[in-house]
C-alpha cells in the first residue's frame, strides 16, 4: 500500500469526518483517478510527433499508453476525421503511488506551479487539472530530454468523487500536501 494512500486511510479520512459531518464513511471525498496527457501542438502537421507524446506518457506512469483522435474534420484547425492527434493514460490502482511521486519528487522542483487557489478548481468540478511545459522537472526524462521537441506539455488531472464545493478539495488537496492557498 503506498504511502499517500495509508496517510488517507488513518489520518485524512478521520479528519474529514470531524470536518464534513458525515454520516456514512462511502460519503467522504476521495481520489479517484489521475489522467496524465500529452500534447503536441506541431501533430496536427506531423503524425509522426504523436509517438513522442505517447513514449512520453509511457516512461512517465510505467503503462500502456491510449492514443486520442479526432472525431470530426474541423477546417479551422486543420485537422481530418480519425487523425491521431493525443494519448492520455488513466492511472486508477495506481493514483496515489503517482500523486506521492508528483508531490515528493516533481513538486519541489517546478517553479510553474506556485500555489492552487480556489479560482483553479472551477465551480461544481469534481477534478483539478494542472498543465506542464516543463518536462526536465520529471526524473524519468532527464536523459531523452535532448530528444524530446520543444513543444510538448503535459496535462495532469486529477479526479475526486463527491466533492460538494471547492473548499473540501483544496482541503483534501492540502491534506495530501499541495501547495493550497485556502
Amino acid at each position: 500500500m503506498s504511502r499517500l494512500k495509508n496517510w488517507y486511510k488513518n489520518v485524512v479520512r478521520s479528519d474529514l469526518v470531524y470536518k464534513t459531518n458525515v454520516k456514512n464513511l462511502h460519503g467522504l471525498l476521495r481520489l479517484d483517478n489521475v489522467v496524465l496527457k500529452s500534447t503536441i501542438n506541431t501533430s496536427v502537421n506531423e503524425s509522426k510527433d504523436i509517438l513522442f507524446g505517447l513514449v512520453l506518457v509511457e516512461l512517465l506512469s510505467s503503462q500502456k499508453a491510449k492514443l486520442l483522435r479526432t472525431k470530426k474534420s474541423v477546417a479551422a484547425f486543420k485537422t481530418r476525421k480519425f487523425v491521431p492527434f493525443s494519448s492520455k493514460v488513466t492511472l486508477r490502482k495506481n493514483s496515489h503511488c503517482y500523486l506521492d511521486f508528483f508531490v515528493s519528487v516533481v513538486l519541489p522542483r517546478a517553479a510553474q506551479v506556485k500555489e492552487i487557489s480556489k479560482n483553479s478548481v472551477g465551480v461544481g468540478e469534481n477534478s483539478l487539472s494542472l498543465g506542464l511545459t516543463n518536462l526536465t522537472i520529471f526524473p524519468q526524462l532527464n536523459k531523452e530530454s535532448d530528444h524530446l521537441p520543444k513543444d510538448v506539455g503535459i496535462t495532469l488531472t486529477l479526479n475526486f468523487c463527491l466533492s460538494k464545493n471547492q473548499f473540501q478539495l483544496l482541503g483534501l488537496l492540502s491534506q495530501f500536501q499541495f501547495p493550497v492557498k485556502l
